[in-house]
């Protein structure tokens, strides 16, 4: 079992190098993390500053998952008000009956700046794409709270983004596994496997096949997890964590790739209704359902991010909301790379079949991708940072 590398400190251009284009793991130091509202506010002598929290959540409702009650893939969930769930967490402390955890909680929807995005982990496409479309109200930012033998099970995050969870307290034990192993943790059922600790080895007889890298993460660190990684979690203790999901230039084949994953799944079960002449709008029906994500989604929020970069490098001197990211993400240089990964993304979806059963979406890929090519025409030769080293 292979241990992951930790950081005290890294530039934003060696985090997009090593980690972000390498889509390797890394731990960064607590350092990363020792200025935050929440570490100073939410924990009290190492533990969770319950009353703190009931202070300033008490009344969101929260998903609530029961660790010891499988559901499908996951964990069976309820919601309840936050104050009942820190009631009850505390009060199970003490016993091993019940094993709560408060998962996906969204801490944007409330108005508390509980952290502040470190330097290298701004280049954040999501919070981006959502932040100049609040008509959507969503996000990928969320707090994750639990006790002692609260865990997550195996699985890879959202549209295989990218992941990074900080520590606000306590411990948590990562499994992570590198794809392209699917076949040793899936069975003849195309079912994988739940829970890497404890699983039957007649269903999943080559799992101890499996190259797996682990870590232990203590109070203030921070796990990125690459994009497209599986991974388990346990916590050690009472934990509070903040975690986020991120795609951005470096990520979007892998984005991509999950699209197709996850539409030849939809046309697999569908397959009985493939002769419908709706089956196309059928389809993207339930990958959106069953993923959060179809086509048209994909290609607006390339769209959105690309006219973001396309009036940066128009007008440099104007206001952009790229100046959210670290200075090495929005330089020049670092805006046309972006533009020509998008470039390429589009590339992708015009050369992909289901594109083109969409109604009218190739042709808005085709002008969206003559929009961005000639735009980054006129920077041919220039070095960007893809291409420095």
């Amino acid at each position: 079992m292979q241990k992951i590398e930790r950081r005290s400190d890294i530039s934003a251009e060696e985090f997009a190098q090593n980690h972000l284009r390498a889509n390797r793991p890394v731990v960064l130091g607590a350092g990363f993390t020792e200025n935050w509202r929440s570490r100073r506010e939410w924990v009290d002598g190492g533990h969770p500053n319950f009353a703190r929290l009931r202070e300033i959540y008490g009344e969101a409702v929260v998903a609530v998952a029961r660790c010891d009650t499988p559901h499908l893939s996951d964990q069976k969930r309820t919601e309840m008000r936050m104050s009942d769930f820190l009631d009850r967490w505390q009060a199970s402390s003490s016993s091993v009956e019940e094993k709560l955890y408060c998962k996906d909680f969204h801490l944007s929807k409330h108005a508390y700046d509980a952290y502040e995005v470190p330097a290298p982990l701004s280049d954040d496409w999501l919070d981006l794409f959502y932040s100049q479309h609040p008509e959507l109200n969503d996000d990928y930012q969320f707090c994750y709270m639990g006790g002692d033998g609260t865990w997550t099970p195996f699985h890879r995050d959202v549209y295989w983004s990218y992941s990074w969870s900080a520590n606000i307290c306590g411990t948590k034990r990562w499994i992570l596994v590198p794809p392209g192993q699917e076949p040793l943790f899936t069975d003849a059922l195309n079912n994988t496997v739940y829970n890497l600790l404890d699983y039957d080895d007649t269903q999943f007889p080559r799992l101890h096949e499996l190259h797996t890298l682990e870590v232990v993460q203590r109070a203030g660190e921070i796990v990125f997890v690459p994009s497209g990684w599986w991974h388990q979690v346990h916590n050690i203790g009472d934990t509070v964590s903040i975690n986020r999901n991120w795609a951005n230039e470096y990520n979007l084949p892998v984005v991509h790739a999950h699209l197709r994953s996850a539409i030849a799944d939809v046309f697999h079960a569908f397959r009985d209704l493939a002769h419908l002449d709706d089956f196309p709008a059928i389809a993207q029906q339930a990958l959106r359902a069953n993923s959060a994500i179809d086509y048209a989604w994909f290609f607006d929020f390339l769209s959105s991010i690309a006219h973001v970069y396309l009036r940066a490098l128009a007008a440099p001197a104007s206001p952009s909301p790229l100046t959210r990211f670290a200075p090495f993400f929005s330089s020049p240089p670092s805006i046309v790379h972006a533009l020509r990964c998008v470039s390429d993304s589009l590339d992708l979806l015009l050369h992909d079949d289901v594109t083109h059963t969409v109604d009218g979406l190739a042709d808005k890929v085709a002008r969206l991708h003559r929009e961005v090519e000639t735009a980054t025409a006129a920077r041919h030769g220039e070095k960007t940072p893809g291409e420095e080293r």
